[in-house]
């Protein structure tokens, strides 16, 4: 939790922040130092270990291998709500207005959150657009699930696009829940800004823009297409670099 001194004087908007995996909150202080620097900008900003992340229990490979993608990613977003309902309880953050800013994996939180959780007003998702049709069609599902014994068996046999989706379906057949495609409609209306860079192994920008285009129509048919925008970085790949940061802060203060 970071936040300045003005939080003695009223409470403060709050932006819910998350890293990648394998990444940890800690990784928001150093190197990237955004914690602090948003706290100076007025914001009550929060982060926690996701699920077999940091200073918690477990191995990841193996709660995916034993419990399946959709029941571990339940579980972060689950641990997501607990937090805000901690955020309640703090006399420093006002609840009414609360963000949530995703990187990587957490720009997957960020939306499923965004979907659940009527508390959550505005999302920046940050290369989370997965996309299942379009991840395994560019080849990006060999980068995303690099841990995984079925990407290492689907690898060695040289299975193609479709066969590598059929093989996950077989193995994970409620995988299509998590589809950004399928999320990201169900924020509409709330401030939704999706970025990809151009050149992002993990998220090609075909992943990107149909989450965009799935999601533009129900916004559009709510008089809300002004809360959904889609940027994409020019020569950019996996990164939140500082003009990135500007970008999703400025969504921020812009609907909070």
């Amino acid at each position: 939790v970071a936040y300045s001194k003005l939080a003695h004087s009223r409470p403060l908007p709050v932006v819910l922040c998350m890293p990648g995996s394998p990444n940890v909150k800690e990784d928001l202080l150093q190197p990237m130092d955004l914690l602090p620097r948003w706290a100076d900008r007025g914001f009550f900003v929060v982060s926690i270990d996701r699920p077999y992340h940091g200073e918690r229990e477990g191995g990841l490979n193996q709660a995916l291998q034993t419990k399946g993608i959709v029941k571990v990613w339940g579980e972060y977003v689950y641990d997501l709500m607990r937090t805000v309902d901690y955020i309640e309880t703090r006399p420093e953050a006002d609840a009414e207005r609360i963000g949530m800013l995703g990187l990587s994996m957490g720009g997957m939180e960020a939306l499923l959150l965004g979907a659940l959780d009527d508390r959550v007003d505005a999302v920046v998702s940050i290369a989370g657009h997965l996309a299942w049709e379009e991840i395994f069609a560019a080849g990006a599902w060999k980068t995303i699930f690099r841990g995984m014994g079925l990407r290492h068996r689907l690898v060695r046999l040289g299975a193609d696009a479709r066969e590598a989706r059929a093989a996950f379906r077989r193995e994970f057949p409620d995988l299509d829940i998590v589809d950004a495609a399928k999320v990201a409609p169900l924020l509409a209306s709330k401030p939704l800004l999706l970025v990809v860079g151009e050149e992002d192994p993990y998220i090609p920008t075909s992943a990107a823009r149909q989450t965009y285009r799935a999601a533009a129509v129900p916004y559009a048919a709510k008089g809300a297409a002004e809360r959904l925008e889609l940027w994409v970085v020019a020569g950019a790949g996996h990164s939140f670099t500082r003009a990135r940061q500007q970008r999703a802060l400025d969504w921020f203060v812009h609907w909070l």
